[in-house]
């Protein structure tokens, strides 16, 4: 598994996973949301385009993710996921818990269209 991360503008940002997310991929994902909201950085979009598992332990991760952000006023939004993707978040009901978007496009905008983030 890799991890892109980039500023989409100075208030979004966007960590593209690649590959299968199990224990050690969740550490590196749960590490680096934790490093932006460190940084003052908590609108976060995880682009799941190039996913093609996901375990147990990269839910927990998210999870611990988005609650930290959302501590900070931010939001960490799931943006791309494939099919089989999404079935692990519907069966879990993460799908309650994330706003999930088609497009990354899609996820980045929706931070400029809210007047902040969902109630945690």
């Amino acid at each position: 598994m890799t991890l892109r991360i980039r500023a989409v503008d100075p208030q979004v940002w966007t960590i593209a996973a690649r590959g299968r997310i199990d224990l050690p991929a969740a550490r590196a994902i749960e590490d680096a949301i934790s490093e932006l909201c460190d940084a003052g950085r908590s609108h976060i979009v995880i682009d799941l385009g190039e996913v093609d598992y996901m375990a147990s332990a990269g839910l927990a991760a998210l999870l611990t993710g988005v609650r930290r952000a959302r501590l900070l006023r931010g939001d960490v939004r799931l943006a791309a996921m494939n099919a089989r993707v999404r079935e692990v978040f519907e069966m879990s009901g993460f799908d309650q818990v994330f706003t999930i978007y088609a497009t990354v496009a899609d996820a980045v905008a929706s931070f400029g269209a809210d007047s902040g983030p969902p109630a945690a």
